[in-house]
């Protein structure tokens, strides 16, 4: 494999770590406000309580991805120093911070996907019911 195609895999990866990012960013706008509106059943037992908590860990998971964010917008500057590389150990250190980086947006995708998984299991059991509402 040749440097330039290594190059390439690597913007390759960051774009679409990017792009998976940047849905993300639209998700937890819509699961902000999701958890901030008036769509839930008002007698479900610690609703408050529990929305509150979700509002606390989406607005860890957007200080998370704003990190994320900043170290891939880094990661694909210094991506093009590997054009400059002419030691193995210069390569050696760009596939090794490649990887660190991978890890990281996987660490990010992993917490935020169940996060998400929990508001959406809990806010789905809880939402009023047009049917309830239209017999009442």
């Amino acid at each position: 494999m040749t440097l330039s195609l290594t190059i390439d895999e690597f913007h390759h990866d960051v774009s679409t770590w990017k792009s998976n990012i940047a849905l993300i960013k639209d998700e937890v706008i819509f699961i902000e406000r999701l958890i901030s509106s008036y769509v839930f059943e008002p007698r479900t037992p610690n609703l408050f309580e529990k929305l509150e908590q979700y509002k606390s860990k989406i607005g860890t998971i957007n200080e998370s991805l704003g990190t994320v964010q900043m170290v891939l917008k880094k990661h694909d500057a210094e991506i093009s120093g590997m054009l400059e590389c002419d030691t193995v150990a210069c390569d050696s250190f760009f596939t090794e911070k490649h990887i660190l980086v991978k890890k990281q947006y996987r660490e990010f995708i992993t917490i935020y996907n169940t996060v998400k998984q929990e508001i959406f299991t809990y806010c789905g059991s809880i939402l009023k019911s047009n049917k309830k509402s239209r017999e009442s």
